[in-house]
């Protein structure tokens, strides 16, 4: 999951960290650190609430999931 971006709420974080079930992650627009749980982002993914981006997305291109 390191180097992968998500959005989550509308905030766009990156994986910069991984800690078995804790992710430490770069809030993109502050560059501030925050840690999730890692079933807790999944859980969010699944439930339609967070979704994974890529490089494109930031650019304003299509979306690949």
């Amino acid at each position: 999951m390191i180097g992968k971006g998500f959005m989550v709420s509308g905030i766009i974080i990156e994986v910069i960290a991984n800690d078995g079930d804790r992710l430490q992650t770069r809030n993109i627009t502050t560059r501030k650190t925050v840690f999730f749980d890692r079933s807790a982002l999944e859980k969010a993914i699944k439930l339609g609430m967070a979704e994974e981006i890529t490089k494109q997305d930031d650019q304003g291109q299509n979306k690949s999931v």
